[in-house]
């Protein structure tokens, strides 16, 4: 079932907003390169296990999955611009 427009909306702005800051508190302790790929990892490893939770084979990311993946990116190449510039 989808979501209400107004759910997918705040789930995709959340989904913005962890990547952004997730990325700029790791940037503060690490490489910036490293920090985006340790949130990537984990945004991936958190789309599988929500998959597997809902009794879904780990590599079915359908559009759903997609979407929030697609808004985590944003959030890490926002933050890593954020902390470079």
């Amino acid at each position: 079932m989808k979501k209400p427009l107004k759910d997918e909306i705040r789930d995709q702005i959340l989904h913005f907003v962890v990547g952004f800051f997730a990325t700029v508190a790791l940037a503060s302790l690490m490489h910036i390169a490293i920090a985006a790929v340790l949130v990537a990892l984990v945004a991936v490893g958190r789309e599988i296990y929500q998959r597997v939770s809902k009794g879904n084979k780990w590599y079915a990311c359908h559009s759903g999955c997609r979407l929030d993946l697609l808004f985590i990116a944003l959030g890490i190449v926002a933050g890593s611009l954020t902390v470079i510039l």
